[in-house]
């Protein structure tokens, strides 16, 4: 009876478990497998055997023994050379092939490119269709100590063939299967988080013999030497649980030391494995499993304490955490029906309560020995914040240099996306100009005056509070005969307000600078149309330019925007009008519009010339313009909407202007994704968002959007970093430290998001980056003493 390394696979001490099936059916079918449990629980035993079935069948089985591939040290090419090298060998193909020769001939490839040429060039035409090529890794936990990129991609190539097999349902590599066994799970085989985790192949967990497994054949070998050999075995079983190696090494103690053929199991236990178990450990079992317990890497202290909440309640609920699957693979723990328990009997006696409380005191003692010896890492909480306050001010130097404004206007207009959805705004319609409007009454891209005539006097029947016009006409256009009568309309109706523009910017979209209408010039019934622009890849509107200082020769002398010229005539209607205010500021009626510098919030580097303020569009999302209902001028001249144009029109600002994609009138905003192939929105469509901003702040108290004083944004990320110094001072754990960041960060754009509903820019990007460095930098020098002993 063998109690140590594998069993021959004709052995007659061999026990059938029900997982030798399962893996032979497994095998058979194609499947990939991998036994990974803890040591001397039999896998290598049942490789053997599963691998006598499959030959007895005529397939091809290698098995690599991965221990005997040296040190890791040794080069990658080497290690491939010697790993194919053993996949060779052990076909027996040396009076076919001259590996050498075949390995040097390929040297022009990587190893991954070798890899492939093997299984192509030798495996597949020497053992041709229909045999079945089986590759048995063993020992794979050998492979977890490969450099971490060096492994990502030896089983990244092991896992690409098996997806090889999806392109062609013939192909060969559905005759090559790969076999893993070892002390590991499928977790340590892919550790990159841009990679696809290794999840391929069918796991086959072992278990404890049973009884009833193991009686026929244990109690053979115990016939002639005891009695009673089934109560004797029951014995054995009560103080083994089953475990594969301690049940077999007590049987043939019971052999080998029995007096007489009642044997006191009891007594042989503690004296052949019990006391001075070290010095009785032949083959090695107990003090393997004592390392690892008390050496691990990365858990010792906390498969200790969990060891030790086993042993004090009985149980404890399986999770499938990274600590519980370190402490099944030691052995020392079993699971059955989702619970963890102590193995067996022996076990508990040599690993009891005093022992763990011993080595944890041991782990304690090193701990603070270790804190009191490292001198690179933070020590206190005050030397965390000193790093979080460093981390700060070079945040905010980075910001005040305007490094981080691209960055910082991304995730603010993403912010402005994710805003909650307001109505449409029912004081204001859009008359827009389509394409088809414009090949239908329009030439060179507007409206002729004749026909943007009629659309007036139709509107001006139900009506209107205000009409502003998006359309430049300083000319005729066509002929003198149509703009004679628009300017009859112009002169006519005090409610409308014309346009000119202000080129002044060789970044600005609109056109050159033309005067307005003579007939609106004299009443100051007319204002600019420049919008404003942030230039970067894509130029996109933020800011809304209110007013303009004159400039001196210029053929549009105004100080008015459309827009603004719009909102104070409505207003105007309401009782409402400007009113005297500090320079910097202007005050329309109890509501007051602070002027947007330079340096302010996210905006370090910007021409800030005359009076902007932040545009705050309006977020409908039932409307594609998000802001109001709309009209098309064949609408109006079609008389579409005879019955109905009344109540749209009546007592409304009456926007009209071209809405035709095609035109140059068109800009990004931040609901563009900041992508040129997304849709832009028409000129007339961001004046209406311009107007509405004004008479909703005033008629609705909807917020304007402001920056924060730029010292409360500095106390902001300056708070923000020391949030991150905390963070990394206090959690030890990798797990932790990222969720708890994650979440952190996550948090921040929920409270930008909430503050920016209510009108408030918050410095969102230099509080995540200062997060973020000062959280990683203090982590990573605590990371250099071991973790506190947690229960985690």
């Amino acid at each position: 009876m063998t109690s140590g390394g594998s069993l021959p696979p004709n052995s007659r001490n061999y026990v059938v478990r029900k997982q030798d099936t399962e893996l032979l059916e497994k095998l058979l079918a194609g499947e990939y497998c991998y036994v990974f449990n803890a040591r001397q629980m039999g896998k290598s035993s049942m490789r053997v055997r599963v691998m006598k079935k499959l030959r007895s069948q005529g397939c091809k089985c290698i098995p690599i023994d991965m221990t005997r591939l040296g040190d890791f040290s040794i080069e990658k090419q080497s290690w491939y050379e010697g790993f194919l090298g053993e996949i060779f060998y052990g076909c027996d193909l040396t009076n076919n092939i001259n590996y050498q020769d075949w390995i040097a001939s390929h040297r022009n490839l990587t190893n991954i490119q070798i890899f492939a040429r093997f299984i192509e060039e030798i495996l597949f035409i020497n053992f041709p269709y229909p045999q079945k090529i089986y590759i048995f890794l063993d020992e794979i936990d050998v492979l977890v100590k490969l450099p971490l990129e060096m492994r990502n991609d030896f089983f990244a190539f092991i896992r690409s063939c098996y997806n090889r097999r999806a392109e062609d349902g013939k192909c060969d590599y559905h005759r090559l299967i790969f076999a893993f066994v070892g002390v590991a799970t499928p977790d340590d085989l892919i550790r990159d988080p841009q990679r696809t985790p290794f999840n391929v192949g069918y796991p086959i967990e072992l278990t404890e013999l049973t009884f009833e497994n193991g009686k026929e054949v244990l109690t053979k070998k115990l016939e002639g030497i005891v009695e009673e050999p089934e109560v004797v075995l029951k014995k054995v079983f009560d103080w083994t649980g089953g475990q594969p190696f301690l049940t077999q090494k007590l049987c043939q103690i019971i052999i080998d030391y029995a007096e007489d053929s009642e044997p006191d199991v009891d007594n042989l236990v503690e004296e052949h494995i019990l006391t001075y178990w070290e010095e009785k450990d032949n083959p090695t079992h107990f003090k393997y499993m004592h390392d690892y317990l008390v050496n691990h890497v990365e858990f010792a202290p906390q498969l200790l304490r969990l060891y030790q909440e086993i042993l004090q309640k009985g149980e404890v609920k399986t999770d499938d955490s990274s600590v519980q699957m370190a402490l099944r693979l030691s052995g020392i723990v079993i699971k059955r029906q989702k619970k963890l328990f102590v193995f067996n009997k022996i076990y508990q006696k040599i690993f009891n309560e005093n022992w763990v409380e011993e080595k944890l005191a041991e782990k304690l003692a090193n701990l603070e020995n270790n804190l009191d010896n490292s001198k690179a890492k933070p020590k206190t909480l005050g030397m965390s914040l000193g790093i979080a306050s460093f981390v700060g001010v070079g945040v905010i130097i980075l910001r005040t240099l305007g490094l981080l404004q691209s960055f910082e206007l991304n995730e603010y207009d993403r912010l402005m996306r994710w805003r909650p959805s307001e109505p449409p705004d029912p004081r204001l319609l859009i008359v827009e100009a389509t394409a088809k409007d414009i090949n239908e009454y329009g030439v060179s891209n507007s409206l002729t005056d004749d026909n943007l005539a009629k659309v007036i006097a139709k509107l001006e029947t139900h009506q209107p509070a205000i009409i502003g016009l998006d359309y430049l006409r300083e000319k005729p256009l066509p002929d003198q005969a149509g703009y004679q009568k628009l300017l009859q309309y112009l002169s006519n109706n005090k409610k409308i307000i014309a346009v000119c523009s202000i080129s002044d910017d060789e970044n600005n979209k609109n056109e050159p600078s033309t005067k307005p209408p003579t007939v609106v010039e004299k009443e100051e019934r007319f204002g600019f149309i420049q919008l404003i622009l942030d230039i970067g890849q894509v130029n996109v509107i933020r800011r809304h330019l209110m007013f303009q200082n004159k400039i001196s020769g210029n053929p549009c002398q105004t100080e008015y925007s459309l827009s603004v010229k719009v909102a104070l005539n409505y207003l105007k209607t309401k009782g409402i009008q400007e009113e005297n205010a500090p320079r910097g500021f202007v005050k329309i009626g109890q509501v007051i519009f602070k002027d947007l510098l330079e340096g302010q919030g996210f905006y370090q580097k910007i021409d800030s010339g005359g009076f902007q303020v932040l545009l705050n569009y309006r977020n409908s999302d039932v409307l594609p313009s998000k802001l109001a209902e709309s009209i098309t001028i064949s609408d109006v001249l079609d008389n579409n909407f005879d019955e109905s144009l009344g109540s749209l029109v009546k007592d409304k600002i009456i926007l009209i202007g071209n809405t035709d994609p095609r035109g140059s009138d068109n800009f990004y905003t931040p609901y563009s994704f900041q992508l040129v192939s997304q849709k832009q929105m028409p000129g007339v469509i961001v004046h209406g968002h311009q107007v509405s901003q004004i008479i909703s702040a005033i008629l609705d108290g909807r917020p304007l959007i402001t920056f924060w004083d730029r010292w409360v944004d500095w106390l902001w990320i300056l708070g923000y970093s020391a949030v991150g110094g905390v963070v990394g001072w206090y959690f030890h754990r990798v797990l932790l430290f990222v969720f708890f960041i994650g979440g952190n960060i996550m948090v921040l754009y929920l409270v930008s998001l909430i503050f920016l509903t209510h009108g408030f820019v918050v410095p969102l990007v230099p509080s995540v980056l200062t997060l973020v460095i000062t959280s990683v930098s203090v982590f990573i020098n605590f990371e250099r003493s071991p973790p506190p002993l947690t229960n985690d």
